[in-house]
């Protein structure tokens, strides 16, 4: 659904006309939801019109992107009958864009710096179109680990297990403790689990932990213990431990001492 207006170039918002000459262009604005999912470090495609197939009469094409400031940039112009795209980008899109056959502007070397809105604007005939998109770009974690892990448990007694890391993803994964594959769920007495998230400030992506405190029993002797690392684009799971359950004997164990 687009908001179509008459653009005329001897209208103006002042008494004195800009041009003697009659031009008239309708403006389209599509006002889409389109989201297109990019992978960090990889070439995003964010395609122009949903792919649609350029009109007959197409003009030129031109990317455009909102700056941090809100204000838009112009990235790209490609005139219909000339090979080669104009590059107006100044900034770090410089050298990282280009615009691919079917118009769809192709970003390099994608980050979360390339987290916004970009507009394709079609202008063919007396038309002109404005196709805004909307990129996210996501990055699995690196393989979960379990770090600080306890040199033994105690039997009933509750004790820090380890410390489960899935690192460096967007959007943050979601770290969850598995015993022998069932699900741990805490209850804030025999089992506590600390989740916490940090972001590094020069990349933007995420690093997830989450701390288990166990309380141990003498069935736990040869139990192994996961996490996983859940994402949108893949669930990870850690390499499994085992720990030496320490028990104290109030009286003699089977066999003696």
């Amino acid at each position: 659904m687009g908001l179509r207006s008459g653009l005329c170039a001897d209208q103006s918002s002042s008494s004195t006309p800009i041009s003697t000459n009659h031009f008239c262009m309708d403006l389209t604005l599509f006002r889409s939801t389109v989201t297109v999912i990019g992978l960090y470090g990889e070439t995003i495609e964010v395609p122009c019109n949903n792919g649609t197939a350029k009109p007959d009469d197409l003009i030129f094409t031109k990317w455009k992107y909102v700056m941090d400031d809100g204000t838009n940039g112009d990235l790209l112009v490609k005139q219909a009958h000339k090979e080669e795209a104009q590059i107006k980008a100044m900034d770090g899109y410089k050298d990282r864009v280009s615009i691919a056959a079917n118009s769809s502007l192709m970003i390099q070397r994608g980050s979360l710096v390339d987290q916004r809105t970009f507009t394709c604007m079609v202008v063919y005939g007396s038309n002109l179109d404005e196709h805004p998109v909307d990129v996210l770009v996501h990055k699995k974690p690196l393989p979960p680990q379990i770090k600080d892990k306890a040199k033994e448990l105690e039997n009933s007694k509750l004790t820090s297990l380890g410390v489960c890391m899935a690192a460096d993803a967007n959007p943050a994964a979601v770290i969850m403790w598995f015993k022998n594959g069932k699900l741990l769920v805490a209850d804030g007495k025999t089992i506590i689990i600390t989740p916490s998230v940090k972001m590094d400030p020069s990349t933007g992506l995420s690093t997830t932990t989450s701390g288990l405190q166990y309380t141990a029993v003498k069935s736990d002797v040869g139990a192994k213990f996961t996490c996983t690392a859940k994402h949108n684009l893949e669930t990870l799971v850690s390499a499994p431990e085992t720990f030496i359950i320490h028990c104290e004997w109030t009286t003699p164990p089977p066999g003696g001492l």
